[in-house]
């Protein structure tokens, strides 16, 4: 019996900012361009006990403080260092910088039907404005914190002309 394992690579996640939180209909872009890395940190919350009648200790996962930091080079015409940018700029604060980010796992994807689904997260998020930089001989560079807010929903995405539309579990049409 042989299994087939598939080496996945840096394009088998990707995660889109919703550049317009105040609009009734989601406008997806696509977090890429200018960042040659991103992490995505868990942090997760533990509770740790040692009981007095045992050596050692126990430990249950509470939850998580799920966000990234992230540099991005700055692309002026690119969606989200449009947006972050203006962030800065204005110096916005409280609620102005809340919006949602959508994470698509392209590798666990259901190709029965005429269309792909991809498994997804919808987040709540609020984008933190952190530091720009200047350096001789290089680029202006953001860097910014994308921190969840919250609960995420799970879904599923299609694509249509490269914009994803996000469907809640439970309420996929078949």
């Amino acid at each position: 019996m042989s299994e087939k394992f598939q080496r996945l690579n840096n394009t088998a996640k990707a995660k889109f900012l919703n550049i317009a939180p105040t609009a009734t209909v989601p406008n997806w872009a696509i977090i890429g361009r200018g960042i040659t890395s991103n992490e995505n940190s868990y942090g997760a919350k533990t509770t740790d006990e040692h009981w007095i009648l045992e050596d050692n200790e126990r430990h249950s996962l509470d939850g998580y403080a799920l966000g990234s930091d992230v540099e991005q080079t700055a692309i002026k015409g690119d969606e989200v260092f449009d947006y972050v940018d203006n962030l800065m700029f204005y110096m916005k604060k409280g609620s102005e910088c809340e919006t949602q980010m959508l994470e698509v796992y392209k590798y666990r994807v259901d190709e029965t039907g005429s269309t792909p689904k991809y498994d997804a997260r919808l987040f709540n998020v609020l984008v933190v404005p952190d530091t720009d930089s200047i350096e001789g001989g290089a680029a202006l560079k953001i860097k910014y914190k994308i921190q969840v807010q919250g609960d995420p929903v799970f879904g599923k995405v299609t694509f249509a002309n490269g914009k994803p539309t996000f469907v809640e579990e439970g309420e996929e049409t078949a």
